[in-house]
């Protein structure tokens, strides 16, 4: 018995009638930003007081819905460069200081208090200035 793998002819991104067939087929599910790092509801790094992990998990459900309600607005196929060229890429946005992809994002910070968490990452690390 032999096994032998098949490549497709036409790359995913590269079809607009089989995109079209794949969002039928498909439910909609909500884009890579949210698939590739922890739902909110998890626990953070130890070493963060409650009030400050409270907080951090508000500000990344922000982020994550303000990402993928931006990578909903742009054409399948061509989310993930599109998205890019604007803001730079998910894991970049994610490294910045939550006050700055606040402000990349243009997300207000009224629902969370951003004192708490303006200098800590989307995963609760300190950002250094350089």
């Amino acid at each position: 018995m032999s096994v032998s793998e098949c490549s497709l002819l036409v790359a995913p991104g590269q079809s607009k009638k089989l995109a079209e067939i794949r969002k039928r087929l498909q439910p909609d599910v909500p884009v890579e930003a949210v698939q590739r790092n922890s739902a909110p509801g998890l626990p953070l790094l130890t070493g963060l007081k409650p009030e400050v992990a409270t907080e951090l998990n508000k500000a990344r459900a922000l982020i994550d819905g303000r990402i993928n309600e931006i990578m909903r607005s742009f054409p399948e196929g061509r989310k993930n460069r599109l998205f890019g060229f604007r803001f730079g890429s998910v894991d970049a946005i994610k490294a910045m200081n939550i006050k700055t992809a606040f402000k990349t994002l243009g997300i207000t910070g009224h629902s969370v208090k951003i004192q708490l968490i303006a200098e800590l990452d989307f995963h609760g690390n300190e950002v250094k200035r350089s």
